[in-house]
């Protein structure tokens, strides 16, 4: 992806105000999906398997109770992954806003700027579809009872 490359501004600076940081725009399009997958696998993982208990026979059996320590991992498990989804939604609208900044000023590629637009399309439907995810598997472990 080509953008403008920096320019020097009357003082001799260089500037990348006509620049789109890669780095952001693909924390855009993959954050949130990234903490989608994290939340499945910390808190959905660990309030199974904390939820285990040994029978006699010595066979693990779903019956045990979630303890504090599980239950603490099971709430971090949500509400980091959220965050972080919450953030790429962030990094979308920052790079929308400065896509937009560019195209009024008719700086940047044509091509490279229909690539951003095509991810920025990407990234806002999968950070918002993982927020929505990670929201609402927060709330069924937060309304399901446990080890039940």
């Amino acid at each position: 992806m080509r953008t403008q490359e920096r320019t020097t501004t009357a003082t001799g600076r260089a500037s990348r105000a006509g620049r789109i940081p890669p780095l952001l725009l693909w924390f855009g399009v993959a954050g949130g999906p990234a903490a989608w997958a994290v939340h499945l696998g910390t808190a959905w993982s660990v309030s199974e398997l904390a939820c285990l208990a040994p029978s006699s026979s010595g066979v693990l059996l779903h019956g045990g109770s979630l303890g504090d320590g599980a239950r603490l991992t099971v709430w971090l498990g949500t509400l980091v992954p959220w965050l972080v989804a919450l953030g790429a939604v962030g990094a979308c609208a920052l790079v929308t806003r400065r896509r937009r900044r560019l195209r009024e000023r008719s700086e940047g590629d044509g091509l490279a700027t229909e690539r951003v637009s095509l991810l920025l399309v990407l990234g806002w439907f999968l950070s918002l579809m993982s927020l929505a995810a990670i929201t609402g598997g927060g709330i069924a472990l937060t309304v399901l009872e446990a080890c039940a």
